[in-house]
């Protein structure tokens, strides 16, 4: 077993992360910057993103329908 992908096991690389979400990485480089902005670490100059906390990030970001404009 390697050690280095038992560390990042539960991480992505952007380009992954982008095709996940059918997005480019700019995008995700822009919704990092934002105010309670996708998270993220930087491994050796790369960018990485923990599965769990975009998951619960997106939750974050989920809209319900306005009940008084139905």
């Amino acid at each position: 077993m390697d050690l280095a992908s038992d560390l990042l096991a539960d991480y992505v690389d952007r380009p992954t992360l982008a095709r996940g979400l059918r997005c480019s990485e700019r995008t995700l480089a822009r919704y990092e910057g934002q105010p309670n902005g996708l998270p993220s670490t930087t491994i050796a100059g790369r960018k990485y993103y923990k599965v769990a906390r975009v998951m619960d990030w997106l939750a974050k970001r989920e809209q319900r329908p306005n009940p008084r404009r139905a």
